[in-house]
């Protein structure tokens, strides 16, 4: 993607998206803008729409799925704690499906260079056709646009034993846009997470990555690292929802 192509950097406090989530719905007169948010979105919020996946999923979910079963490690950095009381399951197994204009609450903030590494269990990440693995963050298209994301970037690393690690390179810094190797700023899509196995990320959003970009075979765990610089508390950095493997096999 050029430099030209890349979406613009949205920097939004976490505290303004209830307020976001009306001036997105409403049109200038205060009437809800039907063709904008849908005449059936009128129960929608930024947050995502309740209603629609409260019946819970279409088909039942297998025992295994194919997302992150485990924390290794998770620590907090500064002004971190939102979704901490939720841990560890609020960043196991899939993520809360939405439309791309909606952020998940269902998550845990990282904090200003917080990191935690995940991993699969008795499972381990194969290297097969385009990518092996997604992150889901809670970034969403401000004004329904996707070129303007909201987003809190992440580094993303991989590791066979849990010691040597091999990072996806990242630059958090571009003048405009987003690097492409850095996770958090590619919305979430609504999938239902049951019927999509194996993970296809055409469908599912997130932010995919492909292991042979960094001549890895496999891998067993994941480290997710916030390269945010400024946040308020408790919500400061990435907000980690969930981690998923397209492509799993048992470890030997």
């Amino acid at each position: 993607m050029r430099a030209a192509e890349r979406p613009t950097r949205a920097h939004v406090p976490r505290w303004l998206l209830p307020l976001l989530s009306s001036l997105l719905l409403l049109g200038c007169d205060g009437e809800l803008d039907a063709e904008s948010a849908g005449a059936d979105d009128t129960q929608s919020s930024l947050y995502g729409d309740m209603a629609t996946h409260a019946a819970g999923p279409s088909v039942p979910c297998p025992e295994e799925q194919p997302y992150a079963s485990e924390v290794i490690s998770f620590t907090p950095g500064l002004n971190a704690g939102y979704g901490e009381e939720g841990m560890p399951g609020v960043v196991l197994g899939p993520p809360s499906p939405g439309k791309p204009t909606s952020g998940s609450l269902d998550v845990v903030t990282l904090g200003l260079g917080g990191e935690i590494v995940l991993g699969f269990g008795d499972r381990r990440i194969v290297n097969g056709p385009g990518p092996d693995l997604v992150i889901w963050e809670n970034p969403f298209w401000l004004g329904g646009d996707p070129e303007t994301p909201f987003a809190e970037l992440g580094e993303v690393a991989l590791s066979e034993d849990g010691e040597t690690w091999h990072p996806f390179p990242c630059e958090p810094g571009l003048a405009d846009g987003f690097d492409s190797g850095c996770a958090g700023w590619r919305a979430r899509d609504d999938f239902d997470p049951c019927a999509l196995i194996p993970i296809d990320p055409t469908l599912t959003g997130g932010d995919p990555f492909d292991l042979e970009s960094l001549g890895l075979e496999e891998a067993r765990f994941v480290r997710i690292r916030d390269l945010s610089t400024e946040g308020p508390s408790p919500s400061a950095g990435f907000d980690l929802d969930a981690v998923g493997a397209v492509y799993l096999e048992p470890t030997d």
